[in-house]
């Protein structure tokens, strides 16, 4: 008797939605500087949760987090 296969087939993978790694640094802000390069390395080394992560600050630095008055 031959062990059931648990999947009728290979499992599909879905492409990385390009915006997810979007993100432009604010010229002259070492903060910025720095997560581009943690999301371009993560990239390099196929890391996409860390490259999201490493874009999503460069989007929220300077404009996700305004305080409220």
């Amino acid at each position: 008797m031959t062990t059931p296969s648990r999947y009728s087939a290979e499992p599909v993978e879905l492409a990385l939605d390009s915006w997810l790694l979007e993100g432009t640094p604010a010229p002259g802000c070492p903060t910025c500087a720095t997560l581009a390069t943690k999301r371009d390395q993560a990239a390099e080394a196929g890391a996409w949760k860390a490259a999201c992560n490493a874009a999503r600050g460069i989007r929220n630095h300077h404009d996700g987090h305004r305080e409220t008055p």
